[in-house]
């Protein structure tokens, strides 16, 4: 495990259990909404959530009635996701543990934003190498208006991304189907979702 890996699971180990009472914010719930009725209603009967932290989005897409299964680098976020019935696997975005075409559709919220080098790009080659041909893939992170990279006081490792240039990496993945940004900083930064289907 590289050090950049090690100290994000030694950031989240300490706080994933509090991180499991936090209310999603508005914008990101607005997300999930929207996601599972899409689910729903293309008859998507599967999802691969990377970066599945304390389950909270995992148990709504769960709920909805469709296989999921999640991975994290974090043991503990795991074991959360393990306690809430949730199929969960500890894992690397870089080399998921399923095989080719296992899935219908992937979210990931929050976490490629920690990868760094060109690991986003593995990354994504890895969630086009288990979604379908055809599937719906939903990525979100913090980006800003000029890319930078940054370790926070806790130790994590941010890669922060123009819109331009997420929106280069992910047309690599499939049709890029909407982009949208919001929480908007003085500094530049801001958050970036966007809906792929997978080519």
């Amino acid at each position: 495990m590289s050090d950049v890996a090690a100290r994000l699971v030694d950031y989240y180990e300490r706080e994933m259990a509090e991180r499991a009472t936090r209310p999603l914010a508005d914008e990101r719930e607005q997300r999930l909404t929207a996601f599972v009725e899409l689910l729903r209603d293309e008859g998507l009967g599967s999802v691969v959530e990377v970066g599945c932290g304390a389950g909270r989005d995992g148990v709504r897409i769960a709920g909805a009635g469709v296989a999921y299964s999640g991975v994290d680098l974090t043991p503990a976020a795991v074991d959360l996701c393990r306690g809430l019935g949730l199929d969960a696997h500890v894992g690397s975005a870089t080399e998921l543990p399923f095989a080719d075409d296992s899935f219908d559709a992937g979210w990931t919220m929050s976490t490629l934003m920690h990868l760094p080098g060109d690991e986003m790009v593995r990354a994504l080659a890895e969630l086009r190498r288990v979604v379908r041909a055809g599937g719906l893939l939903e990525v979100g992170v913090w980006g800003a208006d000029t890319s930078s990279e940054w370790t926070d006081d806790g130790g994590r490792y941010f890669r922060s991304r123009t819109d331009e240039g997420l929106r280069g990496l992910l047309g690599a993945v499939g049709e890029v189907v909407a982009f949208d940004t919001w929480t908007h900083f003085t500094d530049g930064g801001h958050y970036q979702w966007a809906r792929v289907v997978v080519s």
